[in-house]
């Protein structure tokens, strides 16, 4: 592995110096194993894992190649990991979340236009309407956030928290403890929603943070108690 991991710092830094430029193809395998004298094992492990950070494409009979940027690659290394990282690494996650959700929020009240203010209305009744059905209720909570995420207008911002989707459901799970946390939920939804409604940025800004930071604290017990 330590000889493929010089493979892959050297072709990531002639990718993102420009040296080889988005759109061109990789030389063979052959060509690749005599440049960096290591076997075709080393290179299929190197090329593997940069397809893997969607720095390069295979077109089967045609060769591989630099990958353009987009959503899906920055995407795809996020869920990568979030999915990966262990609970001590997640809270830096939540932290990660308490800021993005919070500009989401901020944005959505200042851009969100009637369609999109139904769409968040829609959603919170459908949480309402699960409130029996735990699962149900934690996929539809996340859903809910990623909505907000949309209608703050911003693509990064929106691809980065879905990207979270598959931890996050993990974590809310394991979030829960009170009998009454379907309330309380409801109650900080609610509290967001009517601030992006009214169009008051700041108040929905602080009514996510304050929303995401008890469930911070909340997790940061259970983690003690187990």
């Amino acid at each position: 592995m330590q000889h493929s991991n010089k493979v892959i710092q050297s072709i990531q830094d002639d990718i993102i110096s420009g040296k080889i430029p988005v759109g061109d193809r990789l030389p063979s395998e052959e060509k690749l194993c005599a440049n960096y004298g290591v076997s075709r094992t080393v290179i299929r492990e190197a090329l593997q894992n940069l397809r893997g950070r969607g720095l390069l494409r295979t077109l089967k009979g045609s060769g591989t190649y630099i990958a353009e940027s987009s959503l899906d690659t920055l995407a795809g290394a996020m869920e990568t990991y979030s999915v990966l990282s262990e609970d001590g690494d997640f809270l830096d996650l939540i932290d990660f979340r308490i800021l993005l959700e919070s500009e989401c929020a901020r944005l959505a009240a200042s851009h969100a236009g009637e369609s999109e203010i139904k769409s968040l209305q829609v959603a919170y009744e459908a949480m309402n309407d699960e409130k029996e059905d735990s699962i149900r209720f934690v996929t539809l909570d996340i859903s809910f956030h990623q909505l907000i995420a949309k209608c703050s207008g911003n693509r990064i911002y929106t691809a980065v928290l879905r990207s979270m989707e598959k931890k996050c459901i993990d974590y809310a799970h394991k979030n829960r403890g009170a009998n009454n946390w379907h309330e309380v939920v409801m109650d900080a939804h609610r509290k967001i929603l009517d601030a992006i409604e009214r169009g008051k940025p700041d108040e929905a800004a602080e009514s996510m943070r304050l929303h995401l930071v008890s469930s911070r604290r909340h997790f940061v017990d259970l983690q003690k108690k187990g």
